[in-house]
């Protein structure tokens, strides 16, 4: 008999109501890990029905740091479950709510976050870091295409004399001239959406991916490896080529982030190459992509200027306005991605304790429990290197190309179309 049910005349506990949440949770805040019985009571399940839904891959379980045998889990997947079940049934109602509140599912074989690590199909991101990949090897895992075929294996792209007069005239800095410029590249591109899945489609991923790093960089399209380019773009000595190497394989992808879902609208339905990976870079400014890294180092500069830190990190709380590079949803233990890009900025500064980075995280630790996020290793890292005023938004949005590129290709071989639709609430 199953042990869920209960015997025959004998009467059951009615299980108290879960408490209500509130209307809109916050996008940023402290979420913790919880334990199987801590989920399970937010929740109003049995324990049983806990370990159903993470088998179903409602619910992520991580290990205990202190104890492996133990699993947690993040209270904001718990929170959002529960936004769900609150829902009700109704098929309306459940599919207005997977739109506000993240919940829509769609399979994929290119990346997660498992047991608090980023893993690109199958592969552990950190691992492959140290097993000396490249930002092209990711790209080659990640594409899949026939073994025999090397993306990179044919000369990078000529761009036009529009793209050159235009990157020789936009001004250096803002947001919109990388755009501007891989708008202008695509006339010199070819990837058209009947493009058959072969070395054509594979030569033309490899071409867009250069002109995309030559749109951010402001430096025509090169053969050579995605980190030497980011290094000579910059004028950094050689010596660094390993260290933007491995952050290039930490950004290349993440999840079904909005960056990648965006691309994949417009695959589905049968958009160009570079139309969906255009799509996809208008997100450079999103809080939730690049954005981030502009707010992480204006309060960089705020931090660095006050002179009591931790006094300035409470005025910020107490007026409401947050800490941009922290506390990432996806990794309520801490995101690895930041501890190995702020380990890169202690190999570059080993003499260099006192540092904003070394000091900061801490600080902020101490006062709200929240662990640095991927964009503030990416700004701590721009400034160890003395790099451009823009290069870790150009290093995280340029790199997530790589992975741009590979959900494309996922969505033309599942040949779904994505759809959404409106429910009219006007005069």
């Amino acid at each position: 008999m199953n042990s869920q049910q209960p015997s025959r005349g004998r009467q059951t506990k009615a299980r108290p109501a879960a408490p209500k949440l509130a209307l809109n949770l916050p996008i940023t805040g402290t979420y913790t890990l919880l334990d199987s019985s801590e989920a399970a009571a937010r929740l109003g399940i049995s324990k049983a029905t806990l370990y159903a839904y993470v088998s179903r891959g409602l619910l992520s379980a991580s290990s205990d740091p202190s104890d492996p045998r133990v699993r947690r889990y993040s209270s904001f997947e718990v929170e959002l479950l529960q936004r769900r079940k609150e829902g009700g049934r109704q098929r309306e109602q459940q599919a207005r709510a997977a739109l506000s509140e993240g919940l829509p599912v769609m399979d994929t074989a290119l990346s997660c976050v498992r047991e608090g690590e980023p893993i690109y199909r199958g592969r552990p991101a950190l691992s492959m870091v140290d097993a000396h990949c490249s930002a092209e090897d990711v790209a080659r895992h990640l594409w899949q295409f026939d073994p025999e075929i090397d993306p990179f294996a044919s000369p990078a792209p000529t761009l036009g004399a529009s793209w050159q007069m235009l990157r020789e005239q936009l001004p250096l800095g803002p947001n919109s001239r990388p755009l501007a410029l891989f708008a202008t590249a695509l006339s010199d591109l070819h990837g058209p959406a009947w493009l058959p899945d072969g070395e054509a489609l594979a030569l033309a991923c490899a071409a867009h991916l250069r002109a995309l790093v030559a749109s951010f960089l402001n430096r025509p399209p090169s053969h050579e490896a995605l980190h030497t380019q980011f290094r000579r773009a910059w004028r950094l000595p050689a010596s660094t080529d390993e260290t933007l190497r491995r952050a290039l394989v930490l950004v290349a992808d993440h999840e079904m982030n909005m960056v990648s879902f965006t691309a994949r609208c417009l695959a589905s339905v049968e958009a160009s190459l570079g139309a969906a990976m255009l799509a996809s870079m208008c997100n450079l400014t999103a809080t939730f992509n690049g954005g981030a890294c502009a707010q992480v180092e204006a309060l960089w500069d705020e931090i660095a200027a006050a002179p009591d830190m931790e006094a300035a990190l409470m005025r910020r709380l107490d007026r409401g306005e947050g800490l941009p590079g922290f506390n990432h949803l996806s990794y309520p233990g801490g995101d690895p991605r930041a501890r190995r890009l702020l380990e890169e900025c202690a190999r570059l500064a080993p003499s260099d304790a006192q540092s904003l980075p070394q000091t900061l995280a801490p600080a902020v630790a101490r006062l709200t429990g929240w662990k640095p996020s991927v964009d503030f290793g990416l700004v701590a890292l721009r400034r160890a290197l003395g790099a451009p005023a823009d290069a870790a938004l150009s290093l995280q949005m340029a790199g997530r190309g790589v992975g741009v590129l590979a959900h494309i290709l996922e969505q033309k071989r599942s040949g779904q179309r994505l759809w959404v639709r409106a429910r009219y609430v006007g005069p």
